[in-house]
């Protein structure tokens, strides 16, 4: 698959987004983590050969090249306004919408905000039920202080995932770890996504949110991820008849990055049943 073009969108606050193919068509939009960019999903957009349309990743607001925004706006109904923004943008007729982790809890507030303009969602390895140790995890990572490494070299030998677990490449590390630094204006390199964006908590009645879906949505579930657990993937299952869950054996949090092909292939799965 060649290089995906940038694309951005004007206004506040001004986002950034990538599109691996302009053909017509099924259009599937991807909604990165907390932390991440647009840039995640190149393994899994590589993977996708046969989806017959458009792939665009966006980068939410205090992510990637996306800008920051103040006071501080990241909650989930924010992300879901970043998406009405590039569906209106772009002019996309009912995408089929695919969130990992935060990016998962932003389309499930696209969804609540806009019922009937997605085809159908995915949500990937969300946390459907949280908790005040999760709450303190977030606020932790909050008040950790920004790092500014001397060169790149170092910046890259330094990039870990959060959380660290899974088999992925050094290389693959290496790729995404570049793609997610910038450079200061007093020299030196820094993670390109806004400390804020760790609130201290989900923003979501995730389960409430599963309730109420109206159209096809995936769950997929990360067999070794502590974010969702298998009961309450089963209690939103059988919360909602519109949902379907996928578990991938031996596959941690990252699904994106670990497990590109298998998740290429629930989603294709998933996509040709919706006829």
């Amino acid at each position: 698959m060649s290089e995906p073009r940038s694309g951005w969108i004007a206004g506040e606050p001004r986002l950034h987004y990538l599109e691996w193919r302009r053909l017509g068509g099924a259009v599937l939009v991807l909604v990165h983590g907390n932390s991440a960019n647009a840039w995640w999903w190149r393994p899994l957009a590589e993977q996708l050969a046969d989806f017959p349309g458009r792939i665009i990743a966006i980068d939410l607001r205090g992510h990637g090249d996306s800008e920051w925004v103040r006071p501080p706006a990241y909650r989930p109904t924010a992300y879901a306004e970043d998406l009405s923004r590039l569906v209106e943008h772009l002019g996309l007729e009912r995408p089929l919408i695919a969130g990992h982790s935060a990016g998962g809890l932003a389309t499930l507030a696209y969804a609540q905000a806009f019922p009937q303009r997605a085809r159908a969602l995915v949500t990937i390895d969300i946390p459907v039920t949280s908790s005040a140790r999760r709450d303190r995890y977030l606020r932790h990572l909050k008040a950790l202080p920004v790092v500014v490494y001397p060169d790149l070299a170092t910046a890259k030998n330094k990039f870990r995932l959060m959380p660290d677990e899974g088999e992925i490449s050094r290389a693959l590390l290496d790729e995404i770890a570049e793609r997610s630094l910038t450079e200061t204006p007093t020299g030196g390199f820094t993670m390109k996504f806004d400390r804020e964006s760790f609130f201290g908590g989900d923003g979501l009645d995730v389960a409430a949110a599963l309730r109420e879906v109206r159209v096809p949505l995936l769950l997929v579930r990360a067999a070794e991820s502590r974010i969702l657990r298998a009961e309450a993937a089963a209690q939103a299952v059988a919360s909602n008849g519109h949902i379907k869950l996928v578990t991938l054996p031996r596959v941690h949090h990252h699904v994106p990055l670990e497990a590109p092909h298998a998740l290429a292939q629930a989603l294709m799965e998933f996509i040709n049943s919706l006829g």
